[in-house]
């Protein structure tokens, strides 16, 4: 605990600088913009693309795939449509 003698009892408290007076602190908007688009062209630089052979190869896989789970969930979709058609529509 500080004595009254020592402590500033009649200073008053530092006030905040409002942040529109207080200095930039780091670079604007328009430099960070520049220096992320310079950062990701040099990244871009470094991938290792797929060739074209791979890139038809994969794309192939992909559409396969696809294809194979669209008919899988559809199989499910109509027997699930018939199933609940006939238990819960019940005509007398």
């Amino acid at each position: 605990m500080a004595r009254l003698t020592e402590a500033n009892v009649n200073q008053q408290p530092a006030r905040a600088i409002p942040r529109a007076i207080r200095e930039p602190k780091g670079p604007g908007v328009r430099e960070r913009v520049e220096r992320y688009l310079r950062e990701v062209w040099a990244e871009l630089k470094r991938v290792d693309w797929p060739s074209r052979p791979e890139l038809i190869a994969s794309t192939i896989v992909v559409v396969v795939v696809l294809l194979a789970m669209a008919l899988y969930l559809g199989a499910w979709d109509a027997l699930f449509t018939w199933v609940f058609s006939r238990v819960l529509v019940r005509v007398p």
